[in-house]
C-alpha cells in the first residue's frame, strides 16, 4: 500500500503492539485474548528500515541484551552465516569484537541490515517482520538482504515483507495491497 494506507498499524496490530479501535484478532481461527498478548509478542522479530544498534561489538549487537556468560557462540556463528556475514567478521581485526559506533556508524548501511536479521535469528522468533528493510540500501545489500529472507523461509519460519518495491515481491507466498482500510489479496 502507499504511504500513510496504514501497512505500520496493522502490523502493530497483528503484533498486539496496540489494540484494534474495532474487530478482534484471530491466530488460527482463535482469538487472541488480552491476557495471553505479552506472551505473543515474543513470536515476533522486527527488522525495520531504521535498525537501532548499540555502540557495542557486533557480538553485542546481535546477542542484544544478554549477558556476556549466557551467550550462545555456535548459535551467533550460525546467525552470521545465514545472513552471509560471517566471512566479513572473522576478515575483521577484532572479529565479533569489533565495535560498531554509534548506531552503526562504523559499518554499512547493508552490514546493519544483516546483523539486524543474525539478532531476530539469534532470538529464534517465529515470525519474522521486515518494515522497509530494503529501502536505504544499495543494490548489493538488498541481494543479500533479501537472501538472508529466503534462507527464513527455506527455515519454515514465516516473514512479513513490509514494502513499497513490487520487485521485491517475487519471494513472497501471498501479497497483499492495504488500500482504502481494507486488504486485498493481489
Amino acid at each position: 500500500g502507499p504511504s500513510g494506507s496504514g501497512k505500520s498499524t496493522l502490523i502493530n496490530i497483528i503484533t498486539s503492539l496496540i489494540s484494534a479501535s474495532s474487530g478482534t484478532l484471530k491466530i488460527d481461527g482463535q482469538e487472541l485474548r488480552e491476557e495471553q498478548t505479552d506472551a505473543f509478542r515474543f513470536l515476533f522479530s522486527f527488522v525495520k528500515q531504521n535498525v537501532f544498534m548499540l555502540n557495542k561489538s557486533i557480538l553485542a549487537n546481535i546477542a542484544f541484551l544478554e549477558d556476556e556468560e549466557n551467550i550462545d557462540f555456535e548459535r551467533v556463528k550460525q546467525c552470521l552465516l545465514e545472513v552471509n556475514l560471517w566471512q566479513w567478521v572473522n576478515s575483521l581485526e577484532n572479529k565479533l569484537d569489533t565495535k560498531v559506533g554509534e548506531l552503526g556508524s562504523q559499518i554499512s548501511g547493508g552490514q546493519k541490515q544483516r546483523i539486524a536479521i543474525a539478532r531476530a535469528l539469534y532470538k529464534n522468533a517465529q515470525i519474522f517482520i521486515f518494515d522497509e528493510a530494503t529501502n536505504n540500501l544499495d543494490k548489493e545489500s538488498i541481494k543479500q538482504t533479501l537472501l538472508a529472507i529466503q534462507h527464513l523461509k527455506e527455515a519454515g519460519k514465516t516473514a512479513i515483507f513490509i514494502t513499497h518495491k513490487e520487485d521485491e515481491l517475487g519471494l513472497c507466498d501471498v501479497v497483499y495491497k492495504l488500500e482504502n482500510k481494507k486488504l486485498h489479496v493481489v
